[in-house]
């Protein structure tokens, strides 16, 4: 989450500022009205209506646009009407994300029946107990309860989010994310946060498939892309395992998550930044062919690459210069 705004588009906001508030008040509505309706409901129906609405809302949706650009960079080879199907189903998901946010508390407490936990390579994940570890996951399928397997195996795990734009919301997200079991630092100066965690050997989870412009540029789908690093770095920093982990959806509100192999420098003698691009790099490749086996779960509600890389320019240029 943490967007801005959901309902009301950002050129709009920048052309009537005197819309911001209003737009965050009827945001704050929509989504308490929605979170009501479905806490009405048992975990299933509740994510397929989820599902239903947001995916016939795409139209109206701000973020539909910098889906459909990513979707055209990734998968150059798909049809406009392939891309089409994929932008809405992709919206879909959004809506399963909140169901899934919605009832954490539920998933959680009966995780025995809904939540098939995978360690590959035999890992014996209780062993790290006290000890510093970075889990890493994208914005895919059920990204939100990735860091269950942490709290499966009794590990303190520390997650970084993102405050709500909307301070009418701000709480109430936080609220909802805080049925998650972990512990939650701000995005805003986490650093510290973050070394500590390590330091006093906890486990740290962060989600890092988005751009950062001052980033490294590495590839991703081919294309040359601004990368964050800072996960590997921290693991290099506290010399602790890097773990990528996926949580997948099932039918009926059922999961699987899955703890993958640890990804460690190929070069343990190059520099430290050099093997933090190693380390990364090889992430985005298990990212690709995670998304390029379900790419309408890959939640790409930001412009993913640099303007250059979309055809016409970045996907929300190009719709303006259209309606100019």
């Amino acid at each position: 989450m943490a967007k801005k705004h959901f309902l009301i588009p950002a050129w709009l906001i920048r052309k009537l500022p005197v819309l911001r508030k209003i737009g965050w008040m009827l945001e704050t509505v929509v989504v308490k009205s929605l979170v009501g309706l479905l806490r009405a409901m048992s975990p299933e129906r509740a994510a397929r209506l989820a599902n239903f609405m947001f995916r016939n809302l795409k139209s109206v949706l701000p973020f539909a646009r910098k889906v459909r650009g990513n979707l055209t960079v990734a998968f150059p080879d798909k049809n406009k009407q392939e891309i089409e199907k994929l932008t809405r189903n992709v919206c879909g998901n959004l809506g399963n994300a909140v169901a899934e946010l919605v009832f954490a508390e539920r998933i959680w407490a009966e995780r025995d029946q809904r939540i098939e936990f995978v360690t590959e390579g035999a890992i014996d994940l209780a062993s790290y107990r006290g000890r510093p570890m970075v889990m890493i996951n994208a914005h895919m399928g059920a990204w939100q309860i990735a860091g269950f397997i942490a709290a499966k195996y009794k590990l303190r795990m520390t997650f970084i989010y993102a405050p709500e734009e909307n301070p009418y919301l701000r709480d109430f997200v936080f609220r909802l994310r805080s049925a998650l079991p972990g512990q939650f630092i701000s995005r805003d100066g986490c650093m510290r946060g973050l070394t500590r965690e390590l330091r006093q050997g906890n486990a740290i989870g962060l989600t890092s498939d988005t751009r950062l412009d001052s980033g490294d540029t590495l590839s991703f789908f081919g294309v040359p892309a601004p990368t964050n690093t800072t996960a590997a770095r921290l693991a290099l920093r506290h010399n602790c395992e890097f773990f990528p982990v996926r949580a997948e959806r099932l039918p009926n509100m059922r999961f699987r998550i899955t703890l993958c192999r640890a990804i460690r420098p190929s070069d343990p003698d190059a520099p430290a930044a050099e093997q933090a691009r190693q380390m990364t790099q090889e992430l985005l490749d298990l990212f690709e062919t995670w998304i390029s086996a379900s790419p309408d779960h890959w939640m790409c509600f930001g412009r993913r690459w640099p303007h250059e890389a979309y055809p016409g320019g970045s996907p929300a240029v190009k719709n303006r210069q259209q309606r100019q």
